[in-house]
């Protein structure tokens, strides 16, 4: 499994820049994933480190930015770990299967500092603050792939970018909605869907 947000994004802040440093580039409209059956739309203007060509790892999720992060340089293992240059205001998206159902003695989550509700997949979410050295505010919802998920979008921002940004984010939220896929036939097993709902677009994954 992936990490989770508190340490999604890895800065190389304090490390050369790696060779392959790049800038980011424009998000594109749409966001989808076949493998956890969800969909979203990219805020206006919002930038991302793009996987680079060589990347084996797990999909996670994504993270969009809402200012200049400066050079990208590559992302870890789970596809939500974007490396970085500086601590830019940023929505995370992890996504993953929710461990927690059926296990007693899986970490429960932490007790939410409201910060106010937002609506996410269909249904009004509470708005937790984070612990975070900057500010940081996430919201979390369960839903089913072709297993019980869990989805957390996590907003890293300023106080002066505060107010904006948290539109943003709010406006991010209201549009993820899960979508479904359909998966071939491997190995002598029959198709399966993963996901509900209509199926996820076709473009749009990064």
């Amino acid at each position: 499994m992936g990490a989770r947000p508190a340490a999604l994004s890895i800065l190389f802040l304090l490390t050369p820049l790696a060779a392959s440093a790049a800038p980011p580039r424009p998000a594109p409209r749409l966001y989808a994933t076949a493998n956890y059956g969800l969909t979203f739309r990219s805020p206006p203007g919002a930038t991302y480190c793009p996987l680079p060509r060589d990347w084996v790892g797990s999909d996670h999720g994504t993270v969009l930015f809402l200012e200049n992060p400066g050079d990208c340089g590559g992302s870890g293992y789970p596809s939500s770990s974007r490396n970085f240059e500086r601590n830019a205001a940023r929505i995370e998206l992890y996504y993953g299967y929710d461990l927690s159902v059926g296990d007693p003695l899986w970490p429960k989550q932490p007790p939410c500092r409201a910060a106010g509700r937002v609506r996410m997949l269909g249904a009004v979410r509470s708005l937790c603050r984070g612990s975070a050295a900057g500010l940081e505010v996430r919201a979390r919802a369960t839903y089913r792939a072709d297993v019980p998920a869990e989805a957390i979008l996590t907003l890293v921002t300023r106080p002066e970018r505060l107010a904006r940004d948290l539109a943003t984010f709010r406006r991010m939220a209201a549009s993820l909605r899960t979508c479904s896929s359909l998966w071939p036939a491997v190995n002598g097993h029959r198709p399966f869907v993963v996901g509900v709902g209509p199926r996820c677009p076709r473009v749009g994954t990064f």
